[in-house]
């Protein structure tokens, strides 16, 4: 959850979400797979700051039995229109398994993307991906947009990725975890 605004809103006109995108389009896209068995979610805060509420996450978990899936936003890229969302910052987990993972679905990996809670998860020993939603007109404005129709298709990448991760041993999923 970002805390950028003392009072966040969005409404949805003619297909977009519109208002403060960063982050209530992540958190709409999120609450599709809330109730999904064996999901653990956390809300967090202080993305912008101190990340102190991955940091909280973190410290409640351990490294080599835990896959953390952070949900952000993105700035749209230019011809962008046929993309729903990027995979950003993945580590401990190979991009054969993302794209077996999310065969169909349209979007673009990005191996080093903006600084997100995934840095601090990787520098603490995670496994871990981002999976953003794009965003137009500035990712801390009153008047960004977000496209309803990929704020749900991340829910259903969501599931497809929790579904796919359940069912692998870390050490399949990356060389990291390969067990001597």
């Amino acid at each position: 959850m970002d805390t950028v605004y003392r009072d966040p809103f969005a409404k949805v006109i003619d297909g977009w979400l519109v208002g403060a995108c960063d982050n209530v389009a992540s958190i709409l896209a999120v609450s599709q797979i809330i109730s999904k068995p064996g999901l653990y979610l956390e809300l967090t805060e202080d993305e912008e700051l101190h990340m102190d509420g991955a940091r909280c996450v973190a410290r409640k978990h351990k490294p080599e039995d835990s896959f953390v899936i952070i949900q952000d936003v993105t700035v749209r890229g230019k011809g962008w229109n046929k993309i729903n969302f990027t995979i950003e910052n993945w580590y401990g987990i190979q991009d054969k398994h993302i794209r077996s993972a999310l065969k169909g679905f349209n979007y673009r990996m990005i191996k080093d993307g903006s600084e997100s809670e995934a840095w601090l998860y990787k520098e603490m020993g995670f496994a871990c991906l981002e999976i953003d939603v794009p965003v137009m007109g500035g990712l801390h404005s009153l008047d960004s947009r977000a496209r309803i129709e990929d704020i749900l298709i991340v829910g259903k990448a969501l599931d497809r990725l929790i579904d796919y991760l359940s069912g692998k041993e870390r050490s399949n999923l990356s060389d990291i975890y390969k067990v001597e």
